[in-house]
């Protein structure tokens, strides 16, 4: 699935699964620590998490369910979901916040040079101010 150009400037991912006709939704946003799993449209778990990997537990028609995110690769926003049923792994999902490192590199050196060009603007006002 492709991420939508808000999902990359806010770092959110979304993961889609299908399972016994039921179609289960996780959504996890790097900068707020929001993680939400769905079934069927419908919230089944959510909570906050900052850290580098969480587990979330649920029940649907008498399965047991377990969603875990595990960020793999810190630099690159590298975020692994992973839903198990029954204690079996169902299926492995991973999604990066950067297509390729190509886009990453050309959008770090655009937001470096950026904030540059801002620091000195700033600087330079701050100067005139002050005196």
């Amino acid at each position: 699935m492709k991420q939508s150009l808000t999902e990359k400037l806010y770092l959110a991912y979304r993961f889609e699964f299908e399972h016994n006709g039921h179609t289960i939704t996780a959504n996890a946003s790097s900068l707020t620590g929001k993680e939400e799993i769905l079934v069927d449209g419908v919230s089944v778990s959510k909570k906050r998490n900052l850290g580098l990997s969480s587990r979330h537990q649920f029940q649907v028609d008498g399965t047991s369910y377990e969603l875990r995110f595990n960020v793999t690769g810190f630099l690159f926003c590298r975020v692994e979901c992973t839903l198990m049923a029954d204690g079996k792994v169902i299926k492995t999902e991973t999604r990066s916040a950067f297509d390729n490192k190509k886009v990453f590199v050309r959008n770090l050196i655009l937001f470096f040079l950026a904030g540059m060009a801002f620091g000195y603007l700033a600087a330079t006002i701050a100067l005139k101010v002050m005196g």
